[in-house]
């Protein structure tokens, strides 16, 4: 995936955070047509071929933010500002997740490799040596590889001793763990829905930001609005995404407009309970490993791709699902709204008659800003005793979900733990092995993004960021 500091980024958040501030104030549909010439005014240099279309780009990433479908629902003749009545007036199936803009693919090549000038013409000439289909060939003294031989394996770029060979990827495709991502036969880009697991993985790694989601914020925007209760279950990995503490961030979600702000730890703590006490079971009936529950892309990577896991899978809710449970008893009749760093948990969420609307990270940022909020002058209240589930709050790293289950068990040392940190094409292959070879595990924790929720595609700041982030909010925590 790219760096999530670039300029796409960068524009994505002023036009969110423009969108809000407008609808907050109650200008959105005087202002929302001009935003496009607001946001790329006629005196800047374009980065495409010309202001128009970097203009169009915008109002198309408008109408996703808005939850329009561009495949079906793209009608050039209609102003922003109908859509926005539209989308006032009714709430339209956000799902399926994810949309293209057909206009800002670029139509990339296919992935291939490519012989640079740091080629030497090497006497050795290991590139020539190790392919399989005699793909290269020498000229001039030069390696040149083949295109209509290349199988694209790859050995040339592993051999060469002076990495003259290069992987130019199509980045989408490359980032699809599970080749949900097609080309059209004009060479856009399509997203097979029945094949997506919405990791998010796409949507992060196109340099165009030719894929989007579908948000649910104008969703979410209409109950605060609306003066409904609503209630803000935060993700675990929210620590560490704001330059503040987690008390803080709570009291910059309340001054949004939220009512309640719930920690999904506390439902994670059910979670950690319930798998712990089915883990035990599992091994005593000698049923084999069992894999936890957590990660909504792994869920769907067994729906879609990967059916013999289904008897394997934990019978447990994800700590979305209970938190939701739970916030639905402790205050009758409130909404409930899902804050956390993944696009997936959009796809459980309609799974679930509690769970009133989801939203990332980086919504909640945009929100933040519209109402010039800083989180880290906010004063925040962390009293509230939380010890029964704070070390729910690691379910937001790699081993943590795994990490709370074994605490939760009598003897811990004899479980046998195995983490899938990241799914990737060879992650992929390596668990459909599991249907000839079990894992040499009892519970296997799958986290679809590496590192855990922290680097989720909704998440605002760089993984290593955010630990140290965390790391010192512990620190200072304790201290207190």
């Amino acid at each position: 995936m790219i760096e999530i500091n670039n300029q796409y980024t960068l524009m994505k958040r002023k036009i969110d955070t423009e969108v809000v501030r407008s609808f907050f104030n109650g200008t959105i549909l005087e202002e929302i047509d001009r935003l496009p010439f607001k946001i790329i005014p006629k005196d800047r240099v374009p980065s495409r071929c010309c202001i128009y279309k970097e203009r169009a780009l915008v109002r198309y990433r408008i109408l996703s933010l808005l939850g329009v479908d561009l495949e079906k629902d793209d009608d050039e003749l209609k102003p922003l500002s109908a859509y926005v009545k539209d989308v006032l007036e009714r709430d339209e199936p956000s799902l399926p997740l994810l949309t293209t803009i057909k206009s800002g693919c670029y139509a990339c090549p296919k992935d291939q490799y490519k012989v640079s000038d740091a080629c030497r013409g090497c006497f050795a000439r290991p590139c020539m040596a190790n392919c399989p289909k005699d793909a290269i060939v020498f000229i001039n003294g030069q390696a040149h590889i083949q295109e209509d031989r290349c199988i694209r394996c790859g050995k040339c770029m592993e051999v060469c001793p002076f990495h003259a060979v290069v992987h130019i990827p199509v980045p989408c495709e490359e980032a699809c763990p599970v080749g949900a991502i097609r080309k059209n036969d004009a060479g856009v880009v399509e997203v097979d829905h029945s094949k997506c697991i919405g990791c998010g993985k796409c949507v992060r790694s196109c340099p165009f930001g030719a894929i989007e989601e579908r948000s649910e914020l104008f969703h979410v925007l209409k109950m605060l609005k609306g003066g409904e209760k609503v209630v803000a279950m935060i993700a675990p990995a929210i620590d560490g995404q704001f330059p503040g503490n987690l008390g803080q961030i709570k009291a910059a979600i309340e001054k949004v407009g939220f009512s309640e702000v719930f920690e999904v730890a506390e439902g994670a703590e059910v979670t950690s309970v319930k798998e712990g006490e089915e883990l035990l079971e599992k091994m005593k009936a000698g049923h084999g490993y069992m894999t936890t529950s957590c990660c909504p892309s792994y869920m769907e990577l067994i729906d879609k791709h990967l059916g013999f896991l289904k008897d394997r899978k934990s019978d447990s809710l994800s700590p979305m699902g209970y938190s939701a449970a739970i916030c639905k008893k402790r205050w009758p009749g409130c909404r409930t709204v899902f804050i956390g760093p993944c696009l997936a948990k959009r796809v459980e969420a309609a799974k679930f008659d509690d769970i009133d609307g989801v939203i990332t990270f980086a919504e909640l940022a945009a929100m933040f800003m519209a109402k010039d909020i800083d989180v880290k002058e906010m004063v925040g209240d962390e009293t509230a005793d939380v010890s029964a589930f704070e070390d729910c709050r690691e379910y937001a790293v790699t081993g943590g979900v795994a990490g709370c289950v074994l605490g939760r068990v009598s003897d811990p040392s004899s479980i046998r733990i195995m983490n899938i940190d990241g799914l990737d094409k060879k992650t992929v292959r390596l668990m459909n092995t599991w249907q000839r070879k079990a894992p040499d595990a009892d519970l296997v924790e799958v986290m679809c993004c590496q590192g855990g929720c922290i680097a989720g595609p909704g998440t605002i700041v760089k993984p290593q960021v955010a630990l140290r982030l965390r790391a010192a909010n512990k620190a200072a925590s304790k201290k207190a």
